[in-house]
């Protein structure tokens, strides 16, 4: 269900039952360990037997399309750990329910809370997926840009480079909103998810170098469905405070990291 603010009409999701969501760092026991798989619904994909991977629907959507990618049987796994085949196969998944949810939506964000400080309330490793009645605001506003810049920004913009793959650039992007941030961009102008190729080996290298500033973090893919000018990409940081009042009030982040954000990832070669 959604709603409306009262002076920009912008959509608000309405989900007062997530209320009823367990909290598995307040002692409810985890839903989402090996042997508790009745407690979720019933599964639309799993990798291996006994499972490594499940993926089944969210049992408290914030929208209809809702949906959890538990990565590890392990509840005290870390993305940064799982063998390489297996976080290969869990972004592949990411990919393959991405394309299925957005058949029915007109916006799918893919993101992971991970850590109390990052908003999980379980911290058995998994990541979710949420497709949206309407395209959200940040999205929506990233699109309109891309779509009067004469040139991509991404594509052209000279951000400082972490590390880089035969199809990716991981970057510090001047002018971050929240210290630590990193983007995973496509070197080839995307706007729409495509393959996953070496993705899930950056974003491994960027959780352990994360992890060693906060057990907290956060990442989301901004991608552009309905925007062929526009540039998908992963944003990724370490939680290291709260969003507080002025961000909340205002809309601007204040960034109290030093600019010289690769600094932190120098030892974390791909």
């Amino acid at each position: 269900m959604t709603g409306r603010t009262p002076i920009t009409n912008d959509p608000v999701i309405l989900a007062p039952h997530r209320e009823g969501r367990p909290n598995v760092y307040e002692g409810a026991p985890c839903p989402f360990c090996p042997g508790a798989e009745e407690q979720t619904p019933p599964e639309i994909a799993r990798d291996g037997d006994p499972w490594r991977i499940r993926v089944f629907p969210n049992r408290y959507p914030p929208t209809e399309h809702a949906e959890v990618i538990v990565e590890s049987r392990v509840h005290d796994a870390a993305f940064d750990e799982l063998p390489a085949d297996q976080a290969q196969r869990a972004v592949e998944l990411y990919f393959e329910r991405y394309r299925s949810l957005a058949a029915s939506a007109a916006y799918v964000c893919i993101f992971k809370n991970h850590g109390r400080m990052a908003g999980a309330s379980i911290p058995h490793l998994h990541s979710q997926l949420v497709g949206t009645p309407f395209v959200p605001l940040r999205p929506s506003r990233e699109a309109e840009a891309f779509a009067r810049a004469a040139n991509c920004p991404l594509c052209d913009a000279d951000h400082p480079l972490i590390a880089e793959t035969a199809h990716y650039r991981w970057i510090a992007p001047r002018g971050a909103a929240l210290a630590y941030q990193q983007w995973i961009v496509p070197k080839s102008h995307e706007h729409d998810l495509r393959e996953p190729r070496e993705l899930a080996s950056i974003m491994q290298t960027s959780v352990r170098a994360m992890r060693t500033v906060s057990d907290s973090f956060n990442w989301s893919f901004v991608a552009f469905p309905h925007e062929p000018r526009a540039h998908w990409y992963v944003e990724l940081f370490p939680r290291m405070a709260m969003i507080a009042g002025f961000e909340l009030g205002t809309g601007t982040f204040v960034n109290t990291a030093p600019m010289e954000t690769t600094g932190l990832f120098a030892n974390f070669m791909l």
